[in-house]
This record gives C-alpha cells, sequence and structure tokens, in this order.
C-alpha cells in the first residue's frame, strides 16, 4: 500500500515547477489584459505540432512597436524572460531581455514590447520564453517579420 501512495506522488513533485505556454501572439498593443492589432498569420510557438509555417509580419508603416502577449499555465510563481532576437546579416542578435513576474494560475496574461525603427529593426525576429532562473529549458520560440 505504501508502494502507490508513493507513486501517486510522483506527478505532483514534477509539476511543481512547471509552466506551459498556452498560446502567443504578436500584436500592436495590449488592452484590459489581451492584445489588440493583431498580426498575421498567426504567431505559434515553434514547439507545436501543427506543422503551421507562416510567421507574423509586422508592418512599421502601420505600428511603432511589437508586443509579444502569452498566456501561460503555471502551477508556481517565478518570473518568465522573454528574449528578443533579430538576424542581422544571418546571425541572430539578443537585442533585450525582460523578466516578468508570474504567479500561479490556469490561465496567466504577460507581455513584453519592443519599438521598432524601419531603418534597423527590419528582418527576421524571434522572441524566446525560458524560465528566468533557468533560461536553457525553453518553453516557447514565436517569430516574426519586420517590414
Amino acid at each position: 500500500m505504501s508502494m502507490s501512495l508513493m507513486i501517486l506522488f510522483i506527478p505532483f513533485t514534477y509539476a511543481e515547477s512547471s509552466f506551459y505556454v498556452e498560446k502567443v501572439v504578436i500584436s500592436q498593443n495590449v488592452t484590459k489584459r489581451n492584445p489588440v492589432g493583431i498580426f498575421s498569420p498567426p504567431a505559434y510557438c515553434e514547439k507545436d505540432t501543427s506543422g503551421q509555417a507562416a510567421i507574423p509580419v509586422v508592418k512599421t508603416s502601420e505600428t511603432s512597436q511589437a508586443v509579444l502577449w502569452a498566456k501561460v499555465a503555471a502551477t508556481t510563481k517565478g518570473k518568465l524572460r522573454h528574449s528578443w532576437h533579430h538576424q542581422v546579416n544571418g546571425t541572430w542578435t539578443k537585442v533585450s531581455e525582460v523578466n516578468i513576474p508570474i504567479r500561479p494560475s490556469s490561465g496567466y496574461r504577460m507581455w513584453s514590447m519592443k519599438s521598432l525603427n524601419p531603418a534597423i529593426h527590419t528582418g527576421e525576429w524571434m522572441v524566446v520564453i525560458a524560465p528566468s532562473n533557468s533560461p536553457e529549458k525553453i518553453l516557447c520560440i514565436t517569430r516574426f517579420t519586420v517590414q
């Protein structure tokens, strides 16, 4: 009987430190904790198995910023890091990094943004979401293009 109790508790111990990115959106802004001015095609985590290939296009003629909005399920409090990367001459360069506090929730909404200058920020971008204290444990990578 004690063996079966031990088996039942193992998944709960593992789940205590988990974060799961349920949805990502690239938009122009956030109002009342929800994305507005969503760019298309829709953003997605590259870990998704939906087979999507097209990525959102952000037009600097329409906006001066890009916002990464994410809905995250969390079983513990902590911080998640949004690392913004721009591809320049075939090399990915980290441009900025934001650490965002998170609390346990089945649908915690968080976002960060990057101001865009069309003279220097056109091209391919990606944002990496990972726990701040374990940035090697990538939860989501989403990409977009700035024109």
